[in-house]
């Protein structure tokens, strides 16, 4: 098999090659197969065509290669351990742009589903607006449609973070539903021409989960690339498909019930101050030197009352990790296996 040439334009007897895919998906899946075959069926159904590349960084999900089995030509990178949700992107990245038959990539969570035109959407929009370099859709709760998850964001630096305004409101309330320019896209559904990753590369190592997509836009902002909401786009997210915590709603991360609230607090904690100490300068380092602070010991407040000291040390200990990140350097990531889903059997082949 021709590993070089896109799924669709593989060869099968005499028959003629499919239209050549220009955009190529990647999915990150956690212990999550049956999230992550949706998120491909979904991709399968599109108006154009689409290569796919699922990255499993559980790593070695016997579930994953049986979920994705109705999908031939998928690509199955395997991790050799649990690198976490952006450098399990780069993976699928560094695989991707390996291959120059792409002019786009598309990093979608695999709780996520996308409107058979979404990707139809996304390509005649970077057709039209030759300048912008990220595009990213409108998005709604998968169990709730008519509920915005995302409508466009920016960069808040009283938060260290970004600010989506109409979360958990009407995903068609008029403020949803304006193209414009953004300085965030979330990493849900991050829709990225080839050149940009040759510019940025992909995501920082040093983020392991959570803010990554912050850090990323950040730096696309610095060097002047623009960044496009586009409504017309629209997909649905399940949230937090790898961290899912049935006692929690989805909309409150920072539950006093969550089980996974340590962890949560930790990365969050940890992450939104490296940003800072990565990218704040002038009047946005005052700002989180001021706020930032305030807004952690806002959030520590209902821990304390009620008891989740293990919250309250998460966050210190994420605090306290940033120095350690800053010296950290990481490698880069290839995958320990490639294997292409078959009809007949898979194709594996070992990465050494």
């Amino acid at each position: 098999m021709n590993d070089s040439l896109p799924a669709a334009e593989r060869k099968t007897g005499n028959s003629l090659p499919a239209q050549r895919p220009r955009t190529c998906a990647i999915i990150v899946s956690f212990r999550g197969a049956v999230d992550s075959a949706a998120c491909v069926r979904s991709l399968l159904a599109s108006t154009v065509p689409v290569d796919i590349v699922v990255v499993d960084t559980t790593p070695l999900d016997p579930d994953l290669a049986p979920a994705l089995s109705f999908a031939t030509g998928t690509t199955l990178l395997r991790a050799s351990e649990n690198v976490g949700f952006g450098r399990g992107n780069n993976i699928g990245i560094r695989w991707a742009m390996g291959r120059s038959c792409y002019e786009f990539l598309f990093l979608i969570n695999n709780d996520a589903v996308v409107s058979a035109n979404t990707v139809e959407t996304f390509e005649k929009a970077m057709a039209v607006q030759e300048d912008v370099g990220i595009v990213v859709p409108r998005i709604a709760y998968f169990d709730d449609p008519e509920v915005l998850w995302y409508g466009g964001g920016d960069i808040d630096w009283r938060r260290a973070s970004a600010f989506t305004p109409g979360i958990n409101k009407s995903a068609v309330a008029p403020g949803a539903m304006i193209e414009r320019d953004v300085s965030f896209a979330t990493g849900c559904a991050l829709f990225l021409r080839r050149s940009v990753i040759l510019r940025l590369g992909g995501f920082d190592p040093r983020f392991f989960m959570y803010e990554e997509d912050v850090e990323f836009c950040l730096r696309a902002g610095r060097v002047g690339i623009r960044i496009r909401y586009l409504p017309a786009a629209f997909i649905l997210h399940r949230a937090q498909g790898s961290t899912r915590d049935p006692n929690v709603d989805l909309s409150d991360f920072w539950s006093v019930r969550g089980a996974r609230l340590p962890f949560y607090c930790y990365h969050i904690a940890r992450n939104r101050l490296l940003n800072v100490v990565l990218h704040a300068r002038g009047k946005n380092l005052l700002l989180a030197a001021i706020f930032y602070p305030l807004f952690l010991i806002r959030r520590a407040g209902p821990f304390l009352l009620h008891r989740r000291f293990d919250a309250i040390a998460a966050i210190l200990r994420g605090v306290s990790s940033v120095p350690k990140a800053l010296r950290h350097k990481y490698k880069d990531d290839r995958p320990a296996s490639v294997q292409t889903i078959s009809e007949q059997r898979p194709d594996t082949q070992v990465v050494r």
